[in-house]
């Protein structure tokens, strides 16, 4: 397999791209200048060396050192009251516009409908280990997942999960339209959603 259909096919992968647009990626970098495709190769390493997950959200950050949290999760100003639950870290980028100041937990994704295993796609178990250690910190649960239908029944299996903590559980207003997805939504809708929350 040529170089330019093993890249096509890497493009593939990433979410929302089909052959034709990989195809489209694989031409530009083919007229791209070399320097910039030296760039990029140079970030892409850089990726992987120079970032690290959070170990309590679970949010990919820039690393500096040897920090094991985020700059949310290191912030002892946030609102430790309230745990914002989102499917990955462009949702929690996107409600951090918002204006929102309390904590995160990154799931992961969302459980397709019919699975068998709720842990093969979600972080379930570390999610409630956190509930468990921050009992006593956490008032209210923000279960803030896309409002499509694998969004809700991952909602389901999540609220099933917590309801033991005895921590309250509320899920954003519906101001974000059926199918829609919370990285895509504007800073004012998120915030008119948190307000309306259930």
């Amino acid at each position: 397999m040529s170089p330019i259909d093993k890249l096509t096919q890497l493009f593939e992968r990433f979410p929302g791209i089909g052959p034709r647009q990989a195809r489209r990626f694989v031409q530009y970098l083919l007229s791209a200048p070399p320097g910039m495709r030296a760039e990029l190769t140079r970030n892409i390493q850089a990726l992987g060396n120079s970032t690290a997950q959070c170990t309590r959200c679970y949010r990919w950050f820039s690393r500096e050192g040897d920090k094991k949290l985020c700059s949310v999760c290191g912030d002892p100003h946030r609102d430790a009251s309230m745990l914002f639950i989102v499917e990955k870290d462009a949702d929690l980028d996107q409600v951090e516009r918002s204006g929102f100041k309390g904590l995160y937990f990154v799931l992961g994704g969302v459980v397709p409908l019919g699975a068998e295993d709720p842990s093969q796609y979600i972080r379930l178990s570390e999610l409630t280990e956190r509930a468990k250690a921050d009992a006593q910190s956490v008032r209210e649960i923000i279960l803030g997942l896309s409002a499509t239908s694998e969004g809700d029944h991952t909602r389901g299996i999540v609220a099933e999960a917590l309801r033991q903590s005895g921590i309250k559980l509320t899920s954003l207003g519906r101001g974000l339209s059926t199918g829609s997805e919370l990285e895509y939504a504007d800073p004012d809708t998120i915030a008119s959603a948190l307000s309306s929350r259930q």
